[in-house]
C-alpha cells in the first residue's frame, strides 16, 4: 500500500493484541486466510480514502462504498428528535456488519449523530467508526471498567443502538 495512516487494519497486530504471546502459534496460512476474508488491503484502502471522516459521515461513506441503496419505510414512526428523550434502539443484524452500518447511518442522520453503538471491541480498529462505539471485549475477561462504560453510555446525551446477540460476552 505504501502509505501510512494512524490506524489500519493489521490482522497480525490484532491477533497479538487479542492473544498475546499465543499469537505466534497461529499458522501463517491461517493468518493469510484471515487477511483475505476480511479484505485487509481493500479495507485499508477505504480507511485511507476516508481518513478525514468520522461518525455518521464515515457510515455514509461506507454505504456509498458498499453501493447500498437504503429504502426506509416507517421513518415517521421513529421518535421525534426534539422530544428531549433518549432512546435505545435494539435490533438484529443477520447480515453482519452491512446492516449495522445501514442502521447506524439511518439512525445517525435522524438524530444528528447523537447515538452510540454497543459493539465488539474489534470494531475499535475502524477509526471512523470508533467515536460512535462503546466497546465490549468478547474474547477475554471484560475489563473492570466495562459496566461503568455501558452505564456512562446510557447516561450520556446519546441514543443507544445495540444488537444483543452480537454483544453478549
Amino acid at each position: 500500500m505504501g502509505r501510512q495512516i494512524e490506524k489500519t487494519i493489521d490482522i497480525d497486530d490484532i491477533l497479538k493484541d487479542k492473544m498475546g504471546g499465543k499469537a505466534k502459534f497461529v499458522p501463517s496460512v491461517l493468518v493469510s486466510w484471515l487477511k483475505r476474508i476480511v479484505h485487509q488491503n481493500e479495507v485499508n484502502d477505504f480507511l485511507w480514502e476516508n481518513r478525514e471522516k468520522q461518525g455518521v459521515e464515515w457510515l455514509d461513506a461506507c454505504v456509498r462504498y458498499l453501493d447500498m441503496t437504503l429504502e426506509v419505510n416507517g421513518r415517521e414512526n421513529l421518535p421525534d428528535k426534539a422530544d428531549g428523550r433518549l432512546y435505545t434502539f435494539v435490533s438484529n443484524h443477520p447480515l453482519g456488519g452491512i446492516d449495522g452500518v445501514a442502521l447506524g447511518s439511518i439512525i445517525g442522520r435522524q438524530y444528528d449523530g447523537r447515538f452510540r453503538y454497543l459493539v465488539n471491541d474489534l470494531l475499535m480498529n475502524l477509526p471512523g467508526l470508533a467515536p460512535l462505539c462503546i466497546p465490549i471485549n468478547k474474547t477475554g475477561l471484560q475489563s473492570r471498567s466495562f459496566p461503568a462504560m455501558v452505564e456512562a453510555g446510557f447516561h450520556s446525551e446519546n441514543h443507544i443502538l445495540m444488537f444483543p446477540a452480537a454483544v453478549q460476552p
